[in-house]
């Protein structure tokens, strides 16, 4: 057999440059959270501009998922997130000349295409692994979400000694430098002999392949959703709660943040060795059981523990699921995991709207509990009713005939 079709075994330069260009893209695309108390007070913003300054890099990046990751499938993952990163790096820079609130819109807008980058690694590292093994390597490259964190700590510091305009030149070298290291330094998995380049269209046809997709946006809409969700709600709900100081419940928000982010590596190990469906049902069950204990009146520590508990919970599933995507999905894990992503993307973008919302109008915690409950129970609904299995060759039988 020609040695170019059999299946790698692996890449350890390649997984360790993805999850370090993965941080650095995640790195500056979250850059404006932290700064924008500085930007507020600069520019004298009120908080519906504070969040469009917000929104408009977050829904980019999410929205940018799908086309990035079937970009990726046609041109493979070096060139792509080599031009990502080269091109996030000249409106990141450009931010730190911002003299008004519409120019610093204009380049959130323009550098939040770097949030797309989830969709580039995710099959180029599966592309080099075997299947026993895709798990744990996605688990890995997902740790770069640990950049968010990179600037939640780094940037309030360097805005208070250098000023906050610094702040933006020095998160974008880093893109600069990434995206050299990623051209020369990495390169994407073989393919078998006589593979055709697949057309847009191809690649497009697979979002009618399988319902399976939609289930995993489902899943994925729940998992980062409310790690995002509780991420942002966390620090308000400890403060208002339980009468915490902001910086103890910064403090404890971030051990939340580190805990679901590394969680996702057993997440990816556990879906090589054990059903991914069963995995995502007792996940389900085990978060919905800790969101209705936490709607009852627990002491300060049962319930951080519930909610870090939770977080594993959590990073554990966002490690299942792009497992899953790229076992059921093999020649389109770009589009799938895009399309997924986005997904992801969205629901952190608007499940923390919605529980804000119900927090103003009723003036407790109390139902965003109940809501985002109920979402874990519409997720248990899909997996009750068959399996994945059954499910992705029934779809797959309906298109072919």
């Amino acid at each position: 057999m020609n040695s170019v079709t059999q299946t790698p075994q692996g890449n350890l330069r390649v997984l360790i440059l993805a999850t370090l260009a993965f941080a650095t893209c995640f790195a500056g695309w979250a850059l404006f959270s932290p700064l924008a108390t500085y930007m507020k007070a600069d520019f004298k913003l009120t908080s519906t501009s504070v969040g469009l300054l917000l929104a408009a890099p977050v829904l980019l990046g999410s929205i940018a998922r799908v086309p990035i990751g079937v970009l990726t499938d046609k041109f493979g993952g070096r060139r792509v997130f080599s031009i990502l990163l080269l091109f996030g790096f000249f409106p990141l820079f450009i931010a730190a000349f911002g003299k008004s609130y519409l120019f610093l819109l204009t380049c959130g807008f323009f550098f939040g295409i770097i949030g797309a980058s989830f969709a580039v690694g995710v099959p180029q590292v599966s592309q080099w692994y075997p299947k026993e093994k895709q798990g744990l390597a996605l688990g890995i490259y997902g740790v770069g979400n640990i950049g968010s964190a990179l600037a939640t700590f780094g940037a309030p510091f360097l805005a208070e000694s250098i000023g906050w305009h610094k702040v933006f030149l020095i998160y974008s070298f880093p893109l600069l430098f990434m995206a050299f290291a990623y051209w020369f330094f990495v390169e994407d998995a073989p393919k078998p002999a006589g593979t055709k380049i697949p057309t847009f269209g191809d690649k497009m046809k697979v979002y009618k392949s399988s319902n399976l997709i939609w289930v995993f946006c489902l899943f994925y809409a729940m998992t980062f959703g409310f790690f995002v969700c509780f991420s942002l709600w966390l620090p308000s709900y400890l403060r208002e709660f339980y009468g915490v100081t902001p910086i103890q419940a910064g403090s404890f928000t971030s051990v939340f943040v580190f805990v679901t982010t590394f969680a996702r590596i057993l997440g990816g190990y556990l879906s090589d060795i054990i059903s991914g469906r069963r995995i995502l049902i007792i996940l389900s069950v085990v978060i919905l059981c800790i969101l209705i204990f936490l709607n009852l009146s627990v002491s300060f520590i049962i319930a951080l523990m519930a909610f870090y508990l939770m977080g594993v919970c959590l990073g554990v599933g966002n490690g299942v699921i792009f497992k899953l995507v790229a076992e059921y999905f093999p020649k389109d894990t770009g589009a799938v995991g895009g399309m997924v992503g986005a997904a992801g993307g969205l629901g952190g973008f608007f499940l923390p709207i919605i529980l804000g919302t119900l927090r103003d109008y009723t003036n407790n915690y109390s139902l965003g509990f109940i809501f985002v409950s109920l979402v874990c129970l519409m997720c248990l609904s899909f997996m009750e009713e068959k399996t994945l299995e059954n499910m992705h060759k029934k779809s797959l039988s309906t298109v072919q005939g």
